[in-house]
């Protein structure tokens, strides 16, 4: 979820990791790999739209604790951060 879809004007966005729900302030991403042509659906839009996303990404933000913090995901994980970091750019499949 970003935190701009449900109202709050802020540069943040939380994922689920397993039971874990991790945000991510200011998440910008450093590096990306291996892009592949998706399809993806969104609570905010019926149907589903073509999409470019990358199985590799490597992602800087600041934790809840607003900690520096640098991590890679691959493949769903990383297909769901993109996802919502679009969000944070204005941008809806």
């Amino acid at each position: 979820m970003a935190a701009n879809m449900i109202g709050v004007n802020k540069r943040i966005i939380v994922f689920s990791l397993g039971s874990m729900n991790i945000p991510m302030i200011n998440p910008i991403i450093t590096k990306r790999a291996g892009p592949y042509e998706t399809e993806e659906g969104c609570l905010s839009l019926s149907g589903t739209r073509k999409t470019t996303r990358y199985h590799f990404i490597e992602v800087e933000y600041l934790d809840r604790n607003l900690k520096s913090q640098k991590q890679n995901f691959t493949d769903w994980t990383a297909q769901i951060i993109q996802h919502e970091m679009d969000h944070c750019e204005g941008v809806l499949i």
